[in-house]
Order: C-alpha cells, then structure tokens, then sequence
C-alpha cells in the first residue's frame, strides 16, 4: 500500500515538471503580437505604480505646505560689551509659535559679515525651547574676536560704526514634519568698542588688582615688622672707628689709615664682604671708595681692620684754605662694613668718625 502511494506521488511530481517545461517552451514560440502585447500590459502597470506615487507625493507635499509653521524675526544686532579677548555682540530673534504645546529648537547657526567677508560664525546647540502659542524672543550672543576687529579699522566711520550683515538659520523640530530650518538675515551697522567700553570692561581687573595689592602692601608691611624685630633681637657684631691718621705720601696721593675695631659675638668667623668708605672735608666729599674682600673677623674675639684712603695730590691743594696754624684739616669718615650674618645674609655696619687730621709737611714730602 505505501508503495503504490509513493509511486502516484513520483508520477504527480513528474506530470507537473514537464507541463512547466511544455509552457516555457510555448514561451519561447510565442508570436511577436503577443509579446507586445505583454510588454504594453506591463508598462501601463508601470504606469499606473508611477501615477499612485506621484499622487501620494502631492498629497504629502501639499499635507506638509498647509502645516503652520513658527514665524520668525530677526528684530535687533547691538554692541554688548568687550570681553577678555573678543567684542560681544547680541542678535535678538522673536520667534511666534502656533503650537499648543512648546517646541524644542535644535541648534541656531550664525555667520556675521563685514565688506563682504566672515568675520565670526558659530553654532548654539540646544538653545532652549518655544513657548506654547506664544512669541518667544531669544538672544544669540556673537563673538568678534579683537583681531579682526583690528582689520576692520579702514571701514570705521566718524561715529565708529561698520556696516554688517548677520545671517541666521534657526533650527526647530516640528511634529510629524521633522526638523526645518528658518532662514534669517539682517543688514546695518553696528558700532565697535569704544575706548570708553575698554575701560569699563578693565576697570573691575584695575579694582581687583589695587585691592590685591593694597593687601599684600599690608602683608609686606606685616613681615617687615616681624622681621625686623627678630633681627632686632639677633646678636650683631659690634663695631668702632676708632682712629684715622695720616700713613705716607705716594707718587699720587697722601695716603691715611682708618683703624676699626670688631667684636664678633659668635664662636665661628665671619666673612666681610667689603668696606666702603667716604671721606668728607669742609662739608664735601673728597674721596671714596671700597675695598673689596677685606678678610674676616676672627671667632669670639676683636678684630682690628684697617682701612687704607687716597686722597689726591690734586684735592689736597685745594684745601689749602682750611689748613691750620698746625697743618692740619677736619675731616669727617664714613664706613659701611658689610659682613655676611648667618640667617640673615649681608648684613651693614655704618661707622662715622670726626675730627682734624695732618697734611702731608713737607718733611714728608722730601723724606
């Protein structure tokens, strides 16, 4: 029985394969006639498919031009003020929206033009929204960077204007439809930053640097104190002029000698960086110098230095006029003995001697 039944449906199979074989090959003897025929029956289906999408198109588009769209304005271009390293303007765009409900605006494009050149362009993303049947004004900030501003001083008018031309696209997402962009632009001048604008912007930074400064003179002031009353209390060498005498006459000059004695409170030595002197007579100065890297003062101890002046053949000759029944001539000697204090660093002793002291006689010229 199963066999019978497999065999009916072999022979099923077989009778269906050679009627498909019989047709494509009536196919391929079909007349010219009817082979136009299908080719003109196929194209008026084509047709026919065209036409319904055409019509749906039309429909769409014009379903889509009935749709209210937001009507915007692009109402005002100002200066706004200087900022660190750009001149702020501000676009105001009032925007009315149709809608019941609010409307979420993708992103606002800016490009401003000057002579017919960009000088700044942008993008806002994510400004915000529209309000719900209602008009919504909205501020889109542009930056001119001074640099450019700069370039532009050739077209300045006397009253500091430049002509410009803003061109705004103002993206909105829109129901069913999607996103649309509504073109705006508007043609002026505006004006650039004044000296004035400059000033206001910088006056803030002036103010906060003078306070800034006005506290840290205070701070200063308050750590000079300090530690001018620490080294109040630090322990100094001790120091005194005790002698100047006249030494010898040279080719050049008469020479003198000036004695100083230095106690050293410290139980290490101390070097002296230098020695300055200055020799006073008949109230001006006749002589001064220094001598470098006198040596140092010994540990706890006294130190006597001594401190060799020239004073010219020259200057001497015109003090004739204040020399004595006794050859001699008063004099006062500054010194400033710079030693370097531990902690502290270089540190000044000022010394000062009076008195008259000899000129050269003329034993001591000729002896």
């Amino acid at each position: 029985m199963s066999n019978s039944m497999e065999e009916a449906g072999k022979k099923e199979i077989m009778v269906e394969a050679e009627g498909k074989r019989d047709r494509s090959l009536l196919d391929v003897f079909k007349s010219k006639e009817e082979v136009k025929e299908e080719v003109e029956k196929e194209a008026k289906e084509t047709k026919t498919e065209e036409s319904l999408l055409d019509k749906a198109k039309n429909y769409v588009v014009e379903k889509i031009a009935n749709v209210p769209t937001p009507e915007a304005s692009l109402i005002d271009v100002d200066f706004l003020k200087v900022s660190f390293d750009s001149a702020d303007y501000l676009a105001k765009v009032n925007v009315k929206n149709p809608y019941s409900h609010s409307i979420p605006i993708c992103e606002i494009d800016y490009t401003l033009k000057s002579i017919g050149s960009v000088i700044a362009s942008g993008r806002i993303p994510d400004p915000g929204s529209l309000k719900a049947s209602g008009d919504t004004l909205i501020d889109v900030p542009v930056k001119v960077p001074h640099s450019i501003i700069i370039t532009l001083v050739k077209d300045i008018t006397t009253d500091w204007d430049i002509d410009y031309e803003l061109e705004l696209g103002l993206i909105i997402d829109i129901p069913i439809v999607g996103n649309i962009t509504i073109p705006l632009s508007r043609k002026g001048e505006i004006k650039l930053p004044t000296l004035k604008d400059i000033y206001l912007f910088l006056l803030p930074s002036i103010s906060l640097v003078t306070t800034v400064l006005q506290k840290m003179a205070g701070i200063f002031d308050k750590a000079k104190n300090f530690v001018t009353e620490k080294l109040g209390n630090v322990e100094k060498p001790e120091a005194e002029l005790t002698d100047v005498d006249f030494r010898k006459v040279s080719f050049d000059a008469a020479e003198y000698l000036g004695k100083v004695h230095v106690k050293n409170p410290y139980d290490h030595s101390i070097p002296i960086c230098e020695i300055s002197y200055t020799l006073k007579c008949v109230g001006r100065e006749i002589v001064s110098g220094t001598v470098p890297d006198p040596g140092s003062i010994k540990a706890s101890d006294v130190t006597i230095l001594e401190v060799p002046v020239k004073v010219p053949h020259s200057v001497l000759a015109t003090l004739c006029k204040d020399v004595g029944a006794d050859w001699d001539i008063d004099y006062e000697l500054i010194l400033g003995l710079t030693i370097d204090l531990p902690v502290i660093g270089n540190f000044t002793i000022p010394l000062s001697k009076k008195g008259e002291i000899k000129l050269p006689s003329l034993t001591s010229l000729f002896g």
